[in-house]
């Protein structure tokens, strides 16, 4: 409480700052409002207006909503979220009914259809007396069977949903045409589940899937994101999603990878954006592409998200480039006065009004404050509505369209088929396949799809025969060649979905292929994709070559297509003999996607061929050392040398591509590549360039080149050598012969006169080490160090049990001071380790000094006071500077910087104050996906880092610095986490004051635009 006392007191005069706006509070200061004070906060276009539907007490925190087949709203909410009930105890968490719509909104029936679920989030009603919804660890389905209006029976559809996240799970279910149920799987979380017919897929973190509505199947979707929290379909069949940390709005297409937090792609790179701006937030929820006729021209066809960190509902225009959507930012759509506005999905009623689900709450978001916070709001929630009536407000609320689609006959379902709103006429494709397929239903969809029927109409009746088994062959070919793009897309999307293709469907699919519209030709190739063989590899080709290289959501899908035409090893040998280069080159481009010894050895053989060197001749190489036959590292070393003769950084590029593959192999450099390694690092040692230099160390300890050890020795006995290669070579000495590394990394340990980056790599890699020797030089420095070495000494001492017992003796016989126990670093890594009588001991150490947090807290306190004290404002461009040279290695913002830590677009809208907890104190706060993972080697060391992904047998884990480190898991003894930042705990003493003030002015630059 004293932090936010101080900070509202500093904010008038940072805001009196030049060129520094006041950012969002991560915790709101305001009080809450009712519902009508905070609906007198909402600002809309001229015209809008926007409505309460309901409120607590009826709901809680809403975070799904859906309509049935009355046009009722259900909502799922909460009361337990962000923590499920411990001890087995049932939740306490509602699925609700809203229904009877009055003229300014409000529903007037509210009826408590489940009251006993834990932090559901997806939901779909099946009916008007059943729905799907997700509720920690299951998808249920809940049935009404007495019609008193709540669920009385309970079936699991599907099972084993992770929650150690609790904020993304299992969200946004939409029904599409093919009868499939679409979903989110959401951060941090991984879950494996199995259908009904013994399929299983497993999802770790961000992703999309399908599955059948009554769990008998399931498929992955798309891989990544990092947190998807909403869908919409599109009249084309398209699907979207609303992301956090990558981009806020993706095109999805099947199979595709895209960015996740270091996470790699399927060899073809990651599945291509259509944004370049972020809406000033890392948090987007709830999406909606409005097909429907209520709003005005202007507003139709455009896509609405929620952005619950910046209190709005942004806005975006579509322009397309060929199948390839371009957003365009408008002006938001809803801005919010009153910060608690938090609108984290988003739907579009069957009315045409777009509703709104508002987990009104004093807290953003998950983990941008702790989650025990005790201003999170658990009892307020809302419900809006957002109505077109006019600038004069004379035009009628809008109706729903039919009181019951269950109620409705066979001709009034046809006729809506026709309706302008893509909400309704899926609605009514879904109800005439429950139908079944009587003559009735079959007769009237059929005489749906004849000349003179709408575009619309023929779109879904045709999906609704085909999903009906009553699909007559002559009115698909007819679809296949329809006057309308829509009809022929929607053809090719249910082609793809047939399990078993004859020639017909095939002809049919390559007809697409070559069809003028590129909307056609990219829904031909994924269907195309779905059914492999060797004859379909030249239409593809032809293809690829066709496409407009700027449309790259065809390119995408065409690559994906024909890389599904080459995972069988007989389909290299049906390659023609002669091809053109750009052919060649194209099935080079997707060999780096199939993970068999025919790719390589393809891939071999163009590189042995091409003309000219390849742009990506490195992951070629890798590729070859990876996964080709036997005998391919002396292949791929041979090319390699050959390619580089003379040109030292291009062989080492290609030497580590080597090596990368090798390693992913669970292989080891033969003894020419380590020779040619030799060769290059001591060519490299000798270059009068820094950076040569640097990249030499690192190839000596990645390849443990003990023949140059003494080289290393030499560098780190020269103080005047640069600081960087120094640096890494204390790491490489470390890797290589971790007994024999002590002495020189002591002696630098202990050298009052080395720099102190160098005295803290040092300690950090002794205590790696985790060998006695290694400990008594961190103790023996320990007791006549300055306070910075020291906690870099006792947080290196605490990674291991013997270095924290060792740490706490010291400690206890007065040989280090007691204000290190109280390092959050320390505690923690004490804890995870499970020191005997560590509570105790510690206390009785420590009793009467200040808490590590006070002095932390004191430390921000500080440099917010000289931050806001500031007569001018910080140099932007030079925090920028700062911010390259110190957390670009780890930390993205656009696209300039490394996705190893969370994306920093829109970061600015946390405030001054946070900013500086998160860079001063990194532990205070650690996100589920940054949480440190600490490894135990075979041969005593001991790392800790980031794990950003697992390539074959290889671990890849970040450092502090940003380094990645490829580690054998075969040489993993154990791995553990520990809820620990990876970030360096003393930043705040390895940046200059001036420096640090720069970089939270260029940090605070990156937010969302004023109003």
């Amino acid at each position: 409480m004293r932090l936010i006392a101080t900070v509202a007191a500093l904010m008038a005069t940072l805001s009196a700052v030049p060129g520094l706006a006041t950012a969002q509070d991560l915790v709101a200061t305001t009080d809450p409002k009712t519902p009508e004070e905070e609906l007198a906060a909402l600002k809309l276009p001229p015209g809008f207006e926007i409505q309460l539907v309901a409120s607590e007490p009826d709901i809680y925190k809403p975070m799904n909503l859906a309509f049935d087949e009355r046009g009722r709203l259900w909502v799922t909410s909460s009361l337990e979220y962000p923590f499920p009930p411990e001890d087995g105890r049932p939740g306490r968490d509602r699925v609700t009914i809203l229904g009877d719509f009055g003229p300014d909104g409000r529903a007037r029936s509210v009826t408590q259809f489940a009251e006993d679920l834990t932090i559901p989030i997806g939901l779909l009603p099946l009916s008007a007396t059943e729905a799907l919804v997700h509720s920690i660890p299951e998808i249920l389905r809940l049935t009404d069977t007495d019609g008193d209006g709540k669920a009385d029976r309970r079936e699991v559809v599907l099972k084993h949903y992770g929650f150690r996240d609790t904020h993304g799970m299992t969200n946004a279910f939409t029904l599409g045409f093919d009868g499939w149920v679409y979903a989110c799987h959401g951060f941090s979380n991984t879950s494996t589940v199995e259908a009904g017919n013994g399929g299983s897929i497993t999802m770790q973190s961000g992703n999309t899937y399908r599955f059948r509505p009554d769990g008998s199947a399931i498929e992955q979707w798309t891989w990544g994101q990092v947190n998807p929290f909403g869908l919409t379909l599109d009249a084309l069949g398209d699907l979207w999603s609303s992301d956090c940390h990558t981009m806020p709005i993706y095109l999805l297409l099947r199979g595709a990878y895209y960015p996740s937090f270091g996470k790699p792609h399927d060899g073809l790179g990651f599945g291509p954006s259509m944004m370049e701006h972020q809406h000033g937030s890392t948090g987007i929820a709830g999406i909606v592409r409005y097909q429907a006729d209520h709003f005005p021209e202007p507003w139709r066809d455009t896509i609405f998200i929620g952005n619950p960190v910046t209190s709005r509902v942004n806005h975006d225009r579509i322009e397309w480039v060929g199948s390839t959507p371009k957003a365009i930012e408008q002006p938001d759509f809803i801005v919010s006065d009153d910060p608690w506005f938090r609108p984290v999905d988003l739907e579009l009623g069957p009315d045409g009004a777009l509703y709104i689900a508002d987990f009104y709450n004093r807290i953003i978001g998950h983990y941008e404050v702790p989650l025990t916070h005790p201003g999170r709001d658990r009892d307020r929630g809302r419900i809006w509505r957002v109505v077109y009536v006019g600038e004069d407000g004379s035009n009628p609320p809008p109706e729903m369209p039919r009181p019951d689609w269950a109620a409705a006959s066979v001709a009034e379902l046809v006729d809506d088929l026709d309706h302008p709103n893509l909400a309704v006429r899926l609605r009514a494709t879904h109800e005439l396949v429950g139908r079944g397929p009587g003559e009735e239903v079959a007769g009237a969809l059929l005489a749906a799809m004849e000349a003179g029927s709408s575009a619309e109409a023929r779109v879904h009746a045709l999906w609704a025969l085909e999903r009906l088994g009553t699909l007559p062959a002559d009115r698909l070919a007819a679809s296949v060649v329809d006057p309308d793009r829509a009809v022929r897309v929607h053809a090719m999307r249910l082609l793809a979905e047939r399990s078993a293709w004859d020639a017909g469907p095939r002809d049919y699919a390559l007809i697409g292929l070559k069809d003028a519209d590129p909307f056609v030709r990219r829904a031909a190739a994924d269907a195309l994709g779905r059914h492999p063989e060797a004859g379909l590899i030249l239409p593809l080709l032809e293809a690829r070559q066709a496409a407009e290289p700027a449309d790259s959501h065809l390119v995408h899908v065409i690559r994906m297509a024909l890389r599904d035409q080459l995972r069988s090893p007989s389909s290299w040998e049906s390659l023609p003999e002669s091809m053109s280069d750009a052919d060649r080159g194209a099935i080079a481009d997707v060999a780096l996607g199939v993970p068999t010894a025919e790719a390589a050895g393809f891939l071999l053989d163009y590189l042995r061929t091409a003309p000219g060197a390849p742009e990506d001749a490195s992951r070629f190489v890798e590729h070859v050392a990876r996964y080709g036959a036997e005998g391919s590292q002396a292949e791929a070393r041979s090319f390699a040398r050959s390619a580089s003769e003379g040109d030292l950084r291009r062989g080492l590029d290609l030497l580590r591509a080597i090596h990368r593959g090798l390693q992913a192999r669970g292989a080891s450099p033969d003894e020419e590549t380590v020779g040619w390694a030799v060769e290059l690092a001591r060519a490299l040692l000798g270059s009068a360039e820094d950076r040569d230099r640097v990249d030499a160390v690192d190839l000596i300890g990645s390849f443990r080149l003990r023949p140059l050890v003494a080289d290393l020795d030499a560098l780190l006995a020269d103080p005047g050598g640069p600081e960087a290669a120094r640096l890494a070579a204390i790491d490489a000495r470390a890797a290589i012969d971790p007994s024999g590394s002590v002495p020189p990394l002591s002696a630098l340990l202990g050298s009052a006169v080395e720099p102190a980056a160098i005295r803290d790599r040092a300690a950090e890699a002794l205590g790696r080490l985790s060998r006695p020797e290694s400990q008594a030089s961190l103790l023996d420095t320990l007791a006549i160090a300055p306070s910075r070495l020291q906690r870099t000494i006792a947080v290196a001492l605490s990674a291991t049990e013997a270095g924290a017992e060792a740490l706490l003796e010291a400690v206890e016989a007065g040989k280090a001071p007691a204000a290190l126990l109280r390092e959050p670093g320390v505690q923690i890594r004490m804890t995870n380790i499970g020191i005997p009588a560590m509570v105790s001991r510690i206390e009785a150490l420590t009793e009467g000094l200040p808490p590590a947090d006070e002095a932390l807290r004191q430390q921000v306190d500080d440099r917010l006071a000289r931050f806001s004290s500031l007569e001018q404002a910080p140099d932007v461009e030079l925090g920028r500077a700062v911010f390259f040279e110190h957390c670009a290695s780890c930390h993205k913002i656009g696209d300039e910087g490394a996705q190893v830590g969370p994306q920093l677009d829109g970061v600015g809208v946390r405030g001054p104050l946070r900013l500086m907890e998160d860079i001063l104190n990194p532990n205070l706060n650690v996100d589920q996906a940054f949480r440190a993972t600490t490894l135990a080697l075979v041969d005593g060391r001991v790392l800790t880092g980031l794990l950003l992904a697992e390539e074959g047998d290889v671990l890849v884990l970040a450092d502090a610095e940003g380094k990645s480190q490829r580690i054998p898991a075969a040489d993993v003894e154990e791995r553990t986490t520990a809820p620990l930042s990876p970030m360096p705990a003393n930043f705040g003493e390895r940046i200059p004051e001036d420096e640090f003030d720069r970089l939270i002015a260029y940090l605070l630059e990156q937010r969302a635009g004023d109003d």
